[in-house]
Order: C-alpha cells, then structure tokens, then sequence
C-alpha cells in the first residue's frame, strides 16, 4: 500500500526566484506537468531552482549533521512559502561531456549490478590451460558430503602449516583443541596418532607431513555440525580442506592407505587455483570486475582499452604527425578493459567483456535464456530485475542496436540523451517529484513518441513529473500545461496559462497554443526556396555507421541534415566534414573519422562550427565580455569628463581588476559564508552593495548611468542608451537579430540555458564575420527554443544567408526542416541500420520519399 503524503499538491505562493513574478501555482500529487513557454520566460526557474531545490534541500536537512556535512547544499528559494513538496529527483539534459571511461553500461548502471553477479556466481575457466577452476564453500562442501551414499564414513581435515618441526605443529594443533592427526609415515602409509600423547618415534623420518582430523563422521550427520567442522579446517588450513572417505564417491578421488586401510581422499579449496598448472586467481569481488579500478583494469592501457600509437621521433611528415593522434587498439587486453585474471570469470560461459560487447537487444535475450541454479536464482534475484529492467528500458526507446560497453561519448545526442534518462525512468519509486530539463533534445519526432510513453509509465507509477519543454509530442502528452510569459526576460516569469492541452488551444493568450494550432507559423512556399551558389562535396566517408558515402552540401543556402537518432549526421557533419575543412584552412581540431576528399573547400574563407557547449563556467562570464562589447563600452566611460579628471582609466571600468573592482569582494557582488552544517549563503556584499565597483568608479556617469547601471540594462535598452557609440550598437544589434534582446549585458554566463549559449555564439560570429564568406556548421541551434524563437532564428539565418554565407544544420525539429532551402537525410535507421543518404533534396522530395522516416513525420506536421 502506497505512503499518503501529508498535502494532496504543492502549494507555491510568491515565487520570485530569477524573474518570476511572485507566481502562485498548485500542483496536484501523481500529475504529468509540462512547463513551456519562451526561452528565458522562467519555466527552469520554477522547475529546478525552485521545485527541485526545495525538495532536495528537505530532504538534506532531514539526514544527521554528521552526513550533511558533506554534501553540497541547495540555497532555500526566494518565496513566501511552498507546502507538499515530495522527495526530488532532477534529470539535466544530455549535453556530450562525458569521460573516457563512461560507456552506455555505466551509465545506466548496468555494468554496476553485472559485477556484483559476477562477484556472487561466476566461475572460472583457467586461460592458461582452459581447466575449470573450482571454488568451494563451507556450504558447498557441506551439502555434498550430506548426499554421500548411507552408510558412508568420513575424516575431514586439513594440512598443518608445519616447516620442518613436526612436534611444533603438533604441539600448536593440540592447543588449539585438536586431538587426533593424520601423520605420513612413509610415501605410501600413513598412521592416525593421539595428539595429547603422540608415538614419537613415527616423527623420526624426514618426509613425515601432518594433517590434523577436525572431526570424524557420517552420512546423515547434522547439515550444521558437517558446515561448522568444514568451515574451521578452511580456517586452519588457508583455505583447502580436505575429506578422507572409507568408499570410492565421484571423480578427483585419491586412494591413501591410513592404518593399513584403504580411504579416498578429496581436496575441496575456497581459493581459486588451478588444479592443472596451479596459477592462483583473485577472490571475486565487484571491484576486480571495473575497468576504471586498478584491481580489474588492463594494466596496460589503464582500462581504456587504447593505447596512443608511438611514432618516429626522426619523422616530420604530416602522416606521421596525424598517426601520433590515433582512439589505437590495446594489444594486451584487445579492447576488452579488464586484466588477464577478470577476464576468466564467467557467467553463462561469457566473461563481463563478452556480455558487454553483445546488442542490448541480444543481452536481454543472453539473460532471459540464462540457467542458473535454485541457489543462484536466490543470490542474484533483484539484480536480476534491476538488469532486465534497465535493458527493457532501452530497447522500448528504440535502442536495442548499441552495446553496454559502447563510450558514451560516441553516441549522437539522441542516444545520449535516452540513456542518460535510462536509471530514473527505469526505477520502480514512488510517490517522488521527477523533474526533466527537456528531455527530448536531441531526438528525432519518431524517438520522441517514445520518449513519451516512457514518462508516461513514470507518471502511472504514482510520481509526480513535471517536464521542461518545447516538444509538440511532450507538451500534448502531458496531463496539464503550465505556460510562462508572456516574453522574456524581466518581460516573462508569470503563469500566462494553465490547464489541459485542448484547453490551450482554444485560448487566444497562449501563444504555445497558437503554434500547436496552426493559428501561427511561417511556411516557405517551394517557389521562394534558395537557389544553392555552389556545392561542398565530400566522398567515401566511413566514420562509425556511415557507409562509405559520397555526400554534397550545397552552399549559399540553408541545408539541414536529417535522420533518426544514431542515424550517423554527427558523425558525416560535425566529425567528418568539419575536421576535413579545418585540416585544408590549417585550422585546429580533432582529426577527422575516415573519409576520401573534399571538394569546394575554397568557396568560402571559414569554417565555424556553433555547438552547445556553455560559453563560460565563470559568474564573471556574461554577454557583453564574449560578443568583445565591453571593452568598447569600457572605453566609453573612460573617455567622458568625470574619468579624465578624476585619471581613471578604461582598465579600471572592469570588475576582475584591482583597482577598480571592490575590495572586499574582489569584484563578485557577493560574499560567501560558511554555514558549516547548513547550505553556504550568499549574500550582497554591504561595501558595494551589489554593483563589483568602487565607489570613485560608480561616481563616473555616461547619461547619467553609473558602469553598473549600465550594465544591468538589457541589450534592448542598451541599444538605445549607447546611441552615437557604433561599435558597441553593432556588436549588441547582433545579439538583436539572434533574439536575444531581453538578456542583461551583465548576466552571468551559467545563468544561461544551452539556446541561449549558442545563439549567443551565433549573434558572436554574425558580428564577427561581416567581412568573411564563411560556412557556419550549427548542431540543433533550435535547442531549448520555443516556436516562437524558432521563428526568430530563422530571421537570423537569413540575414546570414544575405550576405553571402552557408549553413549546414544538423536538426530534428520539424518546424526548421521545412524551412529548409535542401535536406539531405540519413538513414534509414540507427546504427548498422544508419549510414546512407536516405534523400537529398528540397522539403517536399524528402515528404515524397516512402523510405524517409523523416519525410512521413514532416508529412504529419503540415497536414
């Protein structure tokens, strides 16, 4: 029976975290929310530094002191109150950063639990010799001593750790409460002697060797004195006891005269040794089985399973410089990861390298199919079920091509994007708070169907979801929507609508529902496509899935590059036909993956690649310092009547340098203090009151706006108050025409969502190439886009296009596709599937293509 939580919803009243405007929402238990609304209009800010922070932060506060003082607290956010906040779980979008070790495996938490199972019931196949190895338990031995035939009559023992004084070890075995032994009196004869009176004239030869008898018994015995007699001669006797039997049982039997009368003697070891070449293995632990664990990782390439190739020193041809670079193959482990040892454990005759490198679709067959025994079964039981659901997970959203063991960071952002989500979509919780930060970036509109469902089964388990997104499938999905707005910026942070998807629809305010409608929305007519002005061609490209394909890209208009996810355009766009650009412009980047030529290369002066990694991970890093906008404004406050007479110079307008930053802050506005036990709390530092400057600096005017003031403006309002300054007009009209006039010139770049960063570099380049022809290569710029800054974008792309340059974008969203001027889309699916071009042409040739997956969704979304 489910917990009931004390409130029936949460309750938040006053929220004023980054822009909202003291918002007032309920949020009923067990519902599927989606927040939408423009970039920037406060939709993160209420989903996770608001409903996400104050559910983690109950949570820490209700562990020990002891333990809280080593976890990383979240700040209490600014409202009047919030009540019926369940436990949270917070799941970031998948961005690419990940390390070399992370393979789909880890991520998901899968290898995880395979190590634990190999470390409870895998055996052992010597590689040296292809012998069994064998381990036993006192429970084992135990068990098969207990099945003897009736009747049967049995010694165990075990050999005494004697050296060359046999009348120590006997002396030391007597004390410690044994008194009978086994002692070899000749090579074929052995005699049973009273420790507490031993016929010391039988320990006169030189080859006597000893064991000493823990007990004598037979079958039938007690199952827990037979355990208990075992378990003590592993104890004396490091690991291997033996048993001396008065009848031939099985095989591995070795037939011994003791007083003159024949017994069979068995060895049975709980250390893992070889009984043929006698090479000794580690005990079996989850540790031994990790390749990013010195105890199990391949020694020679530290589990990376690639070593860098060494090339001639005496060399200096661009071949050998190129072959200096080259993700080689590890002769040692061969690519498996773990040492020689790990790699001889096995389970269901397949090591953990071997399992891993089986699809995910085979996997799950590999472990339905798998026999293990009733004491197996027991021992493996959740983990088990944890495996099973984790690789059910990703083959319901249509990954069953990859491998666990494939890097993580091979995979488009697609895959990613699905594993990534893998471990809390999978997981059998209740009554939690589950926030996703747009789950569906990255993924193709077939993937996001799916995507969907998966949330949904979430939801039904009795969490509560709330979902950030711009996803018609998520959005339409979801039991209730939640907009903000209505704009941006200090112009957004209010609820705008609230209710079900129907309702949207109809509702004239909502201008998600405008979209999702068909109220608004621009699309091209064919006749008004671009004519392409040259082509870019690119042959025999091989990398990863691609098929050794010849592709053209033409030039001077806005091609995309479409397919499913895993469908290979990553690797065609951004790790082929961008690194074999650079290498003919002599620009620095990663080598290319395997291609033939290049083509047209010298129709444009360069190439710029707009992806989505942050533009900084400083709070010191904002707008105005990466468009190259702040030393001219700098310059302008340095040059009025206030800052020449009072010998300020244009350096000291800047708050990362002394002399004019505060002092006591250093320049960061803000003073941290240590709370020990408690979350650290910021505060505004009281000498500058917030502004990072000196008092002397603050006291310089332009307009009658000190450089802090300024820089609190938006980049609207900037525009026109630095009117009559053309450069700084220019370098802030391009942050205009990428749609981002709502932001402040000072905002801290990690205040910034991953759109935002990007067309922030967009805007960056677009003032910085004016003079250039380039090729600008953009990766999904619609990314955490609303429709309505989808249509902004394009805005952007054509005043690129008019002056003369080229995009190609890598892109899933339907409403940038058929804007598209050509398309070329791969396919036809994933992985092996993946690899082609599909088609290539104009919006409608793609819709007309029945082999287009493409095609049939863009049909879809039009009609």
């Amino acid at each position: 029976m489910k917990s009931k939580l004390v409130s029936k919803q949460i309750q938040l009243r006053g929220v004023c975290v980054n822009n909202l405007q003291e918002v007032d929402l309920d949020i009923p238990h067990d519902q599927w929310i989606a927040f939408c609304g423009l970039s920037g209009s406060g939709k993160s800010s209420l989903a996770f530094d608001t409903l996400y922070a104050e559910g983690q932060r109950r949570y820490i506060e209700s562990l020990s002191p002891q333990t809280r003082q080593f976890i990383t607290q979240l700040d209490k956010p600014n409202a009047d109150s919030i009540v019926g906040i369940p436990p949270a779980i917070a799941v970031k979008a998948f961005r690419g950063k990940v390390g070399k070790k992370t393979t789909v495996g880890t991520a998901t938490d899968i290898t995880e639990h395979l190590r634990l199972m190999f470390a409870q019931i895998a055996s052992v196949v010597c590689s040296t010799c292809g012998s069994a190895v064998v381990r036993h338990s006192p429970q084992s031995v135990a068990q098969a001593l207990s099945d003897l035939p009736e009747g049967t009559r049995y010694q165990i023992a075990f050999s005494a750790n004697q050296s060359d004084d046999i009348l120590a070890a006997m002396v030391a075995a007597q004390r410690n409460g044994f008194s009978r032994a086994i002692l070899n009196v000749s090579p074929s004869e052995a005699k049973t002697i009273d420790l507490a009176s031993p016929d010391l004239s039988v320990t006169m030869g030189g080859n006597a060797s000893m064991r000493v008898v823990v007990d004598r018994l037979k079958s039938g015995t007690d199952l827990a004195r037979v355990r208990e007699s075992v378990e003590i001669a592993f104890q004396f006797g490091d690991g291997v006891c033996e048993v001396f039997l008065d009848q031939p049982v099985g095989d591995g039997s070795k037939e011994v005269s003791i007083d003159q009368r024949v017994w069979f003697a068995k060895s049975y070891s709980r250390i893992l040794k070889c009984g043929s070449c006698n090479r000794k293995f580690p005990t079996p632990e989850p540790r031994l089985f990790s390749f990013s664990n010195k105890y199990g990782a391949c020694e020679a390439c530290d589990g990376l399973g690639y070593v860098s190739e060494s090339v001639d020193a005496d060399s200096d041809s661009k071949k050998s410089k190129k072959a200096k670079q080259q993700s080689v193959l590890c002769e040692t482990c061969q690519g498996a990861r773990l040492n020689g040892d790990a790699l001889c454990f096995r389970v269901g005759g397949k090591n953990l390298f071997e399992i891993e490198a089986l699809k995910i679709e085979d996997a799950a067959k590999f472990f339905a199919d798998l026999s293990l025994t009733d004491a197996e079964q027991e021992v493996t039981r959740q983990i088990m079920q944890q495996v099973n659901s984790r690789l059910g997970y990703l083959i319901e959203v249509g990954l069953p091509y990859l491998t666990l063991g494939r890097p993580m960071r091979t995979l488009s952002a697609g895959e990613g994007q699905r594993v990534s989500l893998t471990s809390c979509l999978s997981s059998t919780l209740v009554n939690m708070l589950y926030v996703l930060d747009e789950p569906s970036v990255g993924l193709h509109a077939q993937d996001t169907k799916r995507l969907a469902h998966s949330i949904s089964k979430l939801h039904h388990r009795g969490n509560t979801v709330v979902v950030v997104d711009h996803s018609e499938e998520i959005i339409c999905s979801a039991e209730r929507v939640v907009e903000f707005g209505p704009e941006a910026g200090s112009s957004g942070g209010e609820v705008v609508f609230d209710g079900t998807v129907d309702e949207m629809l109809e509702d004239e305010e909502s201008v998600t529902g405008a979209f999702l409608s068909g109220r608004r929305g621009f699309v091209t007519e064919a006749e008004n496509r671009r004519t392409p002005r040259g082509r870019l061609r690119l042959t025999n490209a091989s990398g990863h899935n691609l098929k050794n394909i010849d592709v053209e890209f033409p030039l001077g208009c806005l091609c995309v590059v479409t397919g499913v996810s895993g469908a290979g355009k990553s690797s065609l766009v951004q790790q082929t036909l961008y690194g074999s650009i650079c290498q003919r412009k002599e620009k620095t980047c990663e080598p290319p993956l395997p291609f033939g030529d290049v083509y047209g290369e010298s129709q444009f002066d360069e190439v710029v690649l707009v992806d989505q990694s942050p533009i900084g991970r400083s709070a010191r890093s904002n707008p105005v310092t990466y468009v190259k906008a702040f030393d001219d404004i700098r310059k302008t406050f340095a040059e009025t009547m206030d800052a020449k007479t009072h010998n300020i110079k244009m350096g000291q307008f800047s708050f990362n340098v002394a002399g004019g930053r505060c002092d006591k802050c250093e320049g960061a506005g803000q003073i941290s203090i240590d709370m020990q036990f408690m979350s650290d709390i910021n505060i505004v530092c009281d000498q500058c009151r917030g502004t990072r400057y000196r008092d002397e600096i603050l006291a310089v005017k332009y307009r009658g706006k000190s450089i802090a003031e300024a820089l609190n403006l938006t980049v609207r309002e900037a525009f026109s108050f630095f009117r009559g300054q053309p450069k700084v007009q220019a370098k802030l009209k391009s942050l205009i025409d990428v749609g981002l006039d709502y932001i402040r010139l000072g905002q801290p770049a990690t205040t910034l969502s991953s759109g935002e960063a990007q067309r922030l570099k967009l805007g960056h380049y677009l003032n910085a190439s004016k003079s250039k022809r380039a090729l600008f290569i953009l990766d999904e710029p619609t990314t955490g886009l609303h429709m309505r800054d989808v249509t902004r974008l394009l805005d952007c792309f054509d005043s690129l296009l008019s002056v003369g340059h080229s995009l190609i974008v890598v892109e899933h969203n339907l409403q940038l596709i058929q804007n598209a001027d050509w398309v070329i889309d791969l396919g036809p699916g994933a992985a092996d599937q993946g690899g082609k071009v599909v088609v290539a042409g104009t919006p409608e040739d793609v819709i007309e293509c029945k082999s287009s997956v493409t095609g049939s969704w863009l049909k879809r979304y039009l009609d």
